[in-house]
């Protein structure tokens, strides 16, 4: 990769064997954090989907029941596997909350604070299953727990990462040390909240989660409007520096939702069309890396190598002409026949 220009610092994959094995040494030496969508998938197979299970079930026994007495103990197990649902479903949002780089007053989550919450919040969840007579698999229980390190891992290499770059950026482009400070502390949390509030999706199941992004991305956007620095940055200066803090907020990824998604859609159309030509594949990848964006416009091409690509339609106009023309039928149109008055 260091050929290319490029180097790779970090991985995020749903610890597929051949992935987790890119970021060994002897291959790219990256760090390899979990996905978080995968890792809620695993405890939602080992815990949540038996919870669900149980809870249907008990509704359907307290619905069978004609005795009173018996349709009462039915009420108070249902109410007891609602209650255990509900509890499940705040400790996997708390998990949401608790893999990003900063804490609640936004600062630097401090060193093993992230692995310390995950190992909490499974502990309950495993609690609360245990509560319902439900014994989660050792192997599962195992899978768990072995991502937990990496994710934390994961976040404090991101955070060494951008400290690093900051520092290089601020001598690079001769930055104040109060101006790289401002960044950090202040502009670099604003830009990450808006863009998590940008990413949380707006589902009535995800209403709480949603609006606690909200509610950082207010409290950041304060900080920022507030402190004194602020005023003080002329228009340019101050947009300049807000467009680096979202450059580098953009880059912290805990999810490889859009590699899975080009790769859930190209499933679908390989199993629809028994299999994709290569031509046709390479059409979908060249669509996929300079033609679809962000909400801030840029497409994975330009993330990527740090320039502008020319617009993919106009590139096509310009670039591909001496189209075949269409074959012509070979059947002769039908004769009009003279309508007789």
């Amino acid at each position: 990769m260091l050929d290319w220009g490029v180097q790779v610092v970090g991985l995020t994959s749903d610890r597929a064997r051949s992935l987790v094995k890119l970021g060994k040494e002897q291959y790219l030496n990256a760090v390899s954090m979990p996905d978080l969508f995968h890792f809620a998938q695993d405890i939602n197979k080992a815990a949540g989907c038996r919870i669900g299970l149980k809870k249907g079930r008990l509704q359907k026994k307290r619905d069978e029941c004609t005795d009173a007495g018996q349709k009462a103990e039915a009420e108070a197990q249902l109410a007891k596997a609602a209650e255990s649902q509900k509890s499940y479903r705040q400790h996997i949002e708390e998990i949401n909350k608790t893999v990003h780089p900063f804490d609640n007053m936004d600062e630097w989550r401090p060193k093993g604070q992230a692995e310390k919450g995950l190992l909490q919040c499974f502990t309950k969840i495993a609690s609360i299953a245990t509560g319902l007579g439900i014994e989660i698999a050792l192997d599962k229980a195992a899978k768990i727990l072995n991502q937990i390190p990496d994710i934390a891992a994961g976040i404090q290499a991101w955070q060494q990462r951008i400290q690093e770059e900051l520092r290089e950026w601020a001598q690079t482009k001769a930055v104040p040390s109060l101006h790289r400070q401002w960044v950090e502390k202040c502009a670099l949390p604003y830009a990450y909240w808006q863009l998590q509030l940008n990413k949380a999706q707006a589902k009535a199941r995800d209403k709480e989660l949603r609006d606690y992004y909200k509610k950082r991305a207010e409290d950041a956007q304060m900080r920022y409007e507030r402190h004194s620095l602020t005023a003080q940055l002329d228009e340019d200066t101050r947009q300049y520096y807000l467009e680096k803090a979202f450059s580098m907020a953009a880059t912290f990824q805990r999810s490889s939702s859009q590699v899975e998604g080009r790769n859930g859609y190209l499933a679908f159309v390989h199993h629809a069309h028994k299999g994709i030509p290569k031509q046709r594949l390479a059409a979908l990848t060249v669509v996929h890396n300079f033609d679809i964006r962000r909400d801030d416009g840029t497409t994975p091409a330009q993330r990527l190598f740090s320039r502008q690509f020319p617009d993919l339609f106009e590139f096509l106009c310009q670039n591909v002409t001496g189209f075949a023309e269409p074959r012509r039928s070979r059947r002769q149109p039908p004769a009009l026949k003279a309508v007789q008055p």
